[in-house]
């Protein structure tokens, strides 16, 4: 049986990005209150309402207040301070996402704000946790082994990775030095690649795997990059923010760090023929190896180079996050059934350019 939430003043930063969304519906569907920290808070907070609302959520329940990743103070006024003072629960979810961005700037994003963040809490009489979300490739191989203060082994792994996988492994580092220097209640959460919610399917996430399954339907992917032991683990979005919502009250997690993602997602081969079957287009007769994929122009192969960091043969422990699903009842939904409803969601919607009514998407608030 899944079990409550124990608490009842929660800070989401994030809140309007894909993650962020569900997890909000997942809160105040449980009766907590919940102060969603974004930019331009008074004209999105109504559309934040009503989407909560439309499923099941409910909008009275959540608030909102300014935040900023690129403000040296994150953009809070004295609404959002008092909000931060009274959480018992933050999670951190805000990040700068996108491939090929400038270094400084997402760094700044990134690792400095979610320093500053953990900084911030420091002293809190009511925060019993800060929750922030890393990504499964800090259990990558290279980053696993990746010491963030040796100057020269950072810039290194910056130049092989990107800004964005770069960012986000040196603040999963920065965070937890920043949180143990202070005394802050931490849990690190890393999930893998998040597909649509299990029931609907519904995503508001178009970039990463999805950018290939549209280039599939499209009968534009000759070739698949990797092996045949190429591995993109997923989770569905719905899974994770019932994790996320319930990891406060679970003591065992305190101070841990725990990849999301489910054992049985079939191999990147098997994923992408399974997609194909169920599209019915022809799936990619062929796997070419990342490092000729990587030296190929981008027009060609209609992938970002950052990108191609994530196709890998790295396999991640799944008992942590096998563990803390029984602890906190929440179950795995079938794989394959997740990965078909999020497909007919993606086909329905032309892949993020129409509303499943059929009317024209407006750009969404990252």
């Amino acid at each position: 049986m899944m079990t409550g939430l124990h608490f009842d003043i929660v800070l989401v930063t994030g809140a309007t990005g894909f993650i962020g969304r569900w997890l909000l519906l997942e809160l105040t569907a449980n009766g907590v209150e919940v102060c969603a920290l974004i930019r331009n808070p008074e004209a999105r907070l109504p559309e934040l309402r009503a989407w909560v609302n439309a499923r099941g959520g409910d909008g009275a329940k959540l608030h909102a207040a300014a935040f900023d990743l690129s403000d040296p103070d994150l953009g809070l006024n004295d609404e959002g301070r008092t909000w931060l003072a009274r959480a018992e629960a933050v999670y951190h979810l805000a990040a700068r996402f996108d491939f090929g961005m400038p270094l400084e700037a997402t760094r700044r994003d990134n690792v400095e704000a979610s320093s500053r963040l953990v900084e911030l809490l420091a002293g809190s009489a009511r925060l019993r946790r800060l929750v922030h979300l890393s990504g499964y490739r800090t259990e990558g191989k290279e980053a696993r082994e990746l010491d963030v203060n040796d100057a020269r082994a950072l810039s290194r792994f910056y130049r092989a990775h990107g800004a964005y996988e770069g960012s986000k492994v040196e603040a999963h580092y920065r965070v937890a030095e920043v949180a143990a220097r202070h005394d802050v209640p931490l849990t690190r959460i890393s999930p893998a690649s998040v597909i649509g919610d299990s029931r609907s399917g519904e995503t508001t996430q178009e970039l990463g795997l999805a950018e290939t399954l549209q280039r599939l339907h499209a009968r534009q992917l000759p070739v698949l990059p990797g092996n045949r032991e190429s591995w993109l683990p997923v989770i569905a979005v719905d899974t994770l923010a019932a994790l996320l919502a319930r990891v406060p009250g679970d003591a065992d997690s305190l101070g841990g760090h725990v990849v999301v993602l489910d054992e049985r997602t079939p191999s990147l081969r098997e994923l992408i023929a399974l997609a194909a079957r169920h599209m019915n287009v022809p799936a990619p007769r062929f796997s070419v190896p990342v490092g000729i994929v990587r030296c190929l122009p981008m027009a060609l192969t209609g992938v970002h180079p950052e990108a191609l960091t994530f196709v890998s043969s790295d396999r991640y422990d799944a008992r942590p996050v096998t563990a803390l699903a029984s602890r906190v009842g929440v179950k795995l939904p079938d794989i394959e059934t997740s990965l078909k409803r999020w497909i007919d969601f993606l086909v329905a919607t032309d892949f993020g350019q129409r509303e499943p009514d059929g009317r024209a998407t407006t750009q969404r608030a990252a």
